[in-house]
């Protein structure tokens, strides 16, 4: 029976990983509908959107993902819609990530003022994703969520030193699961996930060079922690705590064009494949 339940565990880190793969190094959920359609310009200082880590309007980035278990998957991440919200450009950008036959579709939106790029993913977009990662292996009962909004912001200089920081609350999630052993009975289980983003800098200005060519990028650097628990009546508790190092590489215009995740002999790389029109 624990053998049909370990699984689970690895699921929840991929749920994880489908919810941060390609929003600029991660991020968040928010739900607040009335700040969404709310953001204020600084006085005095407008957006520099020509220098900050956005993608293009009118361009698709396709991203393979490679994990040092062997296994790949792939991304594509594009704008879907631009909306001027108080002298700012809000960009609603979708990101549809491939394992397989499997498909998870996130959206988030980002925005450049005062000098900072922010990237934030949507609370709806979250359980949404849970519930397209969970399926597979149970069925989610009930949700709960702390923690949100969460951001990541970059400063647009993206000298060395620059700072990247990230919202200071952790994500909590919690998933009351269902999860059928044989064709006739399933048991009940709770999984627990919490993950907090550790802020970092800005530690090199390089040239790195893609399958989709050669990109003048800022190299950031910086961490996240993961506990994860499963508990149920019929197995033992299974917990596991994680340290992500993270390795992400920006460029103005583009966004992402690079990442590499470690955390002890797990490594996970994302990489620029394409850009079209």
């Amino acid at each position: 029976m624990l053998n049909k339940i370990q699984p689970s565990i690895t699921t929840a880190r991929q749920a994880r990983q489908a919810f941060f793969a390609l929003a600029i190094a991660a991020l968040s959920f928010a739900s607040c509908k009335d700040d969404k359609d709310n953001i204020k310009p600084d006085d005095g200082n407008p957006a520099t959107e020509d220098k900050a880590f956005l993608p293009n309007k009118d361009e698709v980035y396709t991203y393979r993902i490679s994990d040092s278990d062997g296994s790949k998957s792939s991304s594509t991440m594009k704008v879907v819609s631009v909306k001027d919200s108080s002298g700012i450009s809000v960009y609603n950008i979708e990101n549809e990530i491939k394992e397989g036959n499997v498909y998870v579709t996130t959206r988030n939106r980002a925005f450049s003022k005062g000098g900072v790029t922010t990237y934030e993913l949507f609370y709806e977009d979250a359980i949404n994703s849970l519930y397209a990662n969970t399926e597979e292996f149970a069925t989610i009962e009930k949700v709960t969520m702390k923690g949100f909004p969460q951001k990541q912001v970059m400063e647009n200089k993206g000298t060395v030193g620059s700072n990247i920081t990230f919202s200071k609350e952790p994500m909590e999630i919690g998933l009351e699961l269902l999860i059928p052993i044989d064709e006739n009975d399933s048991i009940e289980a709770d999984l627990e996930t919490k993950i907090t983003y550790l802020d970092g800098k800005a530690t090199k200005q390089e040239m790195i060079t893609t399958p989709a060519g050669t990109f003048n990028c800022t190299k950031w650097e910086y961490k996240y922690e993961m506990y994860l628990k499963l508990s149920s009546l019929f197995i033992p508790v299974e917990e596991k705590e994680f340290v992500y190092n993270v390795e992400l590489w920006t460029a103005p215009g583009i966004g992402i064009v690079k990442t590499v995740e470690t955390s002890d002999d797990d490594v996970s790389t994302t990489e620029l494949q394409k850009i079209t029109k």
